[in-house]
């Protein structure tokens, strides 16, 4: 018996808000956190819908590109990478016909595909299509918008992996100097540039500048969005690697240690988040010879430190 398109329509909008509700939560908030990653499991059920004839068949086709973006987002979360891009590039193709060329929702939907490019390590694509979204928002927005600041940093990020450092602090100097104009030299998007410029000096080896720059993106991630925010607990950790490129292992351990209490309440025991973090604190605590007690004693004592 065949499906009404009543029942078809009313499923894939069933589907749309699922995503929608699973997508809009607080970074930083265990609840909302822990909620969506719940929802976002049912992604892949949902995207063989979206691919499916009768799905494609439906009129309404906006509610499907809203469809495709939430799962590729969904996706992208839990780390399938591949799956998630074919969603964003069949959003893309169905609203090549409809969407203006300069349009915000398409600028959108580039940024989405680069940075899945540059999770796959295809830095030369990342690049392409972070460079179409700011032909976009330059012209849509200006040269000194939040937006098109953003788009600055993504490129920035890029232009460090490749290893093309002058390019990289050319735009990351850019995204700095519009958001301390815009939101002031405190605002949590500036400690983001701040650590990626960070990033950019430990390549070059030239710690003591990346240190300089890392703990003023602390100072404003310590006053703004707290001490147990994962993104505080990324910053932590980053400084704690570029103290042990340092040879400072002992000072890396003590970052580590803030970053794995933070990390373990934020995501859980099984996170690979969480276990790049005690890899790397574990070749920090082995380096210092300390073998007065068990560094899985010294885990623990870590994991709790938060609680």
């Amino acid at each position: 018996m065949a499906v009404s398109n009543n029942i078809r329509t009313n499923w894939l909008s069933l589907c749309v808000e699922l995503m929608r509700t699973g997508i809009t939560y607080t970074w930083g908030d265990i609840k909302s956190m822990k909620k969506f990653e719940l929802l976002s499991s049912h992604a892949v059920a949902v995207v063989e819908y979206a691919y499916s004839e009768d799905c494609c068949n439906l009129s309404h086709d906006d509610d499907l590109v809203v469809l495709c973006n939430k799962i590729g987002y969904a996706l992208r979360y839990d780390g399938n990478y591949a799956t998630s891009l074919n969603c964003y590039k069949k959003a893309l193709s169905m609203q090549e016909r409809t969407l203006s060329r300069m349009s915000s929702v398409r600028a959108t939907l580039y940024y989405n595909i680069a940075w899945l490019y540059d999770e796959l390590m295809d830095f030369d694509s990342a690049l392409e299509w972070h460079l179409k979204g700011l032909v976009i928002c330059e012209a849509v927005h200006g040269r000194e918008a939040i937006s098109t600041a953003h788009t600055y940093n993504c490129i920035g990020i890029v232009y460090t992996k490749k290893r093309n450092f002058r390019k990289a602090m050319s735009y990351l100097k850019r995204a700095l100097y519009v958001l301390e104009m815009k939101l002031g030299a405190n605002d949590p998007s500036v400690a983001v540039i701040c650590n990626n410029i960070s990033s950019v000096y430990a390549y070059k080896k030239q710690y003591e500048q990346a240190i300089k720059w890392h703990q003023r993106d602390i100072a404003i991630c310590e006053m703004t969005i707290g001490k147990k925010h994962p993104d505080t607990a990324t910053s932590y950790y980053n400084i704690g690697m570029t103290y042990y490129e340092m040879g400072n292992p002992k000072t890396a351990l003590d970052w580590y240690r803030k970053a794995i209490s933070i990390r373990h309440i934020m995501f859980g025991k099984d996170h690979p988040v969480l276990k790049a973090t005690i890899s790397n604190a574990a070749l920090a605590y082995l380096s210092i010879g300390e073998t007065h007690i068990p560094f899985e004693v010294w885990l623990s004592n870590s994991i709790e430190e938060l609680d």
